[in-house]
C-alpha cells in the first residue's frame, strides 16, 4: 500500500503541471478508482485457485466473508440510490466507485460456493461410515 501511495506522490509531483486542471485532476482519480477496483479483485483470485487447489477452506471465516459481502452491498446499494438525485455525469464519476464493491459482491460468491461446496464435501459419509477428514 505504501509503495503505491509513494509512486502516485511520484507520479504528482512530477506532472503536477499537467494536472493542475480540474479536468486532468479528476481524470487521474477515475484512473486511480479503477486501478485500485482491479487490483483488489484481481488479490482474491490466489484465494479462490488456493482454495479449489487444497480443495479446502480451512483458515477462512465464514463470517468474515458475510460481513464484506454485506458491507459491500450496503455501499453499493447508497451509490446507486443516488443515480436518480445525483444529476447528469455522476455515473460516470462514480462507475469505478460502483464497481469495486459490485465486483468484490460478484468474487465474493464465489468464494461463498466454495466454502459452502468444500465444507458440505468434508462432512459426507464415506462407505464405512466415516465423517472425511
Amino acid at each position: 500500500m505504501s509503495v503505491v501511495l509513494l509512486l502516485t506522490w511520484l507520479f504528482i509531483r512530477k506532472y503536477s503541471g499537467v494536472l493542475s486542471n480540474a479536468q486532468s485532476l479528476e481524470t487521474f482519480g477515475l484512473l486511480m478508482g479503477w486501478g485500485s477496483g482491479i487490483n483488489y479483485h484481481l488479490s482474491r483470485l490466489p484465494q479462490l485457485w488456493h482454495n479449489h487447489k487444497r480443495n479446502s477452506v480451512e483458515g477462512l471465516s465464514l463470517a468474515m466473508f458475510t460481513i464484506i459481502f454485506a458491507a459491500n452491498g450496503s455501499y453499493a446499494a447508497s451509490l446507486i440510490s443516488m443515480l436518480p438525485v445525483a444529476g447528469p455525469g455522476f455515473l460516470h464519476r462514480s462507475a469505478s466507485y460502483i464497481y469495486g464493491p459490485i465486483g468484490s459482491i460478484f468474487i465474493d460468491v464465489f468464494v461463498l460456493l466454495q466454502f459452502i461446496s468444500l465444507r458440505k464435501a468434508r462432512t459426507l459419509p464415506s462407505s464405512s461410515g466415516s465423517v472425511l477428514p
